[in-house]
């Protein structure tokens, strides 16, 4: 999988995590860092996490899971999930690209139906001077 690096930060990391869970594949900070998110840094991938994610087993696994220390509790892998705020402030991302693609589509079809109004009221001089 391929996650592109001109992107922010927290949005690489919320696809990456919304990508291994499509995969149903568990990571750990360490991994995940190593992988695809290979840039960002273990400590910023752990606080991008700890801002994102719902706690991955019991209550404090959040926290544990992401502390980067010689204790390597960053390197347990689990299957994250992201907290209600990520996940439909995704989707309102996802939301506004797919807008954005629909603006263009629809500025195109205005450009053309003005072509067409326009050729349209040539055929119709053009009728009425040679008529």
């Amino acid at each position: 999988m391929k996650i592109d690096r001109t992107k922010p930060d927290v949005l690489r990391v919320t696809e990456y995590i919304l990508a291994q869970n499509k995969l149903d594949k568990p990571f750990s900070v360490q991994s995940a860092d190593r992988e695809d998110l290979n840039g960002i840094g273990r400590h910023r991938l752990s606080q991008i996490m700890r801002d994102i994610c719902l706690d991955p087993e019991d209550k404090g696994s959040l926290a544990r899971y992401t502390t980067v220390d010689n204790t390597n509790m960053d390197n347990n892998f689990c299957r994250w999930q992201l907290n209600a705020n990520a996940y439909f402030g995704y989707l309102s991302y996802l939301s506004l690209q797919e807008s954005q693609k629909s603006n263009i589509t629809a500025t195109r079809a205005l450009w053309f139906a003005g072509i067409s109004a326009f050729l349209t009221f040539l055929s119709i001089i053009a009728s009425i001077i040679l008529g």
